[in-house]
């Protein structure tokens, strides 16, 4: 296996990135509706990166293969994956999304293995299985109700998009190097995929106001554009089969994250502290075994 040293350390800094914004986003989620969220966060994101890729822009880094690429990054994670995220937060509830999320290393890695020719081992393998079940003791709370109902496959869809995000940036990064205009092309794609999708939801996800929550938003979505440059050099740097988990390890940082700003708001549970243990000792077991 290569040395995946500096896709490891982008990759940490892309969930710890990650995990500080979604935090954040706690605040002003609550004054605007959803969609709108998405759509100032991708709006941020064109300015920014757009801006940083030109300025790093390399003769010969234009690919139309890598346009190509980050277009469909642009309706399958900006536009479809929002909104499957959406429908599966609204129909199967925060804990059970996020505990399907945190499958979506092992479609990444499978991808990985079979299609880009990724040979992981033991050690990052087992490390994987360790991430996954300390996201899953972190992200899930017991509820009422049975597990499994007819909305669950939402939940899938939204694990499915973030395990194929990490395999198409891989890829189109790869035949346009260029970690801003990419990222800034698939925002700009999403817009108009969005946009269409207004008339089939309800129009409270697409209120927005002048005032505080705008603005943080703005903010939000300027720090967002880094943890997507650093999402971008961590696949650039890394094997997907490595960084994967790694990226996806977020909710163990939003977890210290959480403790220190909505302390007063949210209970850490016993399980949710397993889970740190645990997601820590696979990230460990991924970097001794990169």
């Amino acid at each position: 296996m290569a040395d995946n040293t500096l896709g490891l350390l982008w990759a940490l800094a892309a969930a710890v990135m990650s995990a500080f914004t979604a935090v954040l986003t706690h605040w002003p989620l609550r004054q605007m509706g959803l969609m709108a969220v998405t759509l100032w966060t991708n709006f941020m994101n064109i300015l920014v990166l757009s801006a940083w890729g030109w300025a790093t822009y390399r003769e010969g880094q234009f690919s139309w293969e890598g346009m190509l690429w980050f277009a469909l990054m642009g309706v399958s994670a900006y536009s479809y994956g929002r909104v499957v995220f959406f429908k599966a937060l609204d129909t199967i509830g925060p804990p059970r999304l996020m505990t399907l999320s945190g499958t979506a290393p092992l479609l990444s890695l499978s991808i990985a293995v079979l299609f880009l020719g990724e040979r992981p081992g033991l050690a990052v393998l087992a490390g994987t299985l360790l991430v996954i079940a300390g996201v899953i003791l972190v992200s899930y709370e017991p509820a009422e109700g049975r597990w499994v109902q007819a909305g669950i496959i939402w939940g899938f869809a939204s694990a499915l998009s973030l395990g194929l995000s990490v395999v198409i940036r891989k890829v189109g990064l790869a035949a346009m190097p260029n970690p801003g205009l990419t990222v800034a092309w698939a925002n700009l794609v999403s817009f108009p995929v969005l946009l269409s999708l207004r008339p089939l939801m309800p129009p409270a996800l697409f209120q927005w106001r002048a005032g505080w929550a705008l603005w943080a938003i703005l903010g939000i979505g300027f720090l967002n554009s880094f943890n997507q440059l650093c999402y971008n050099f961590a696949v650039m740097h890394g094997d997907v089969s490595v960084v994967g988990p790694i990226i996806s390890a977020s909710p163990i940082f939003a977890l210290f994250f959480t403790a220190l700003l909505l302390r007063n708001r949210i209970r850490i549970r016993p399980a949710t502290m397993a889970g740190v243990l645990i997601a820590s000792g696979g990230m460990a077991a991924i970097a001794l075994g990169r």
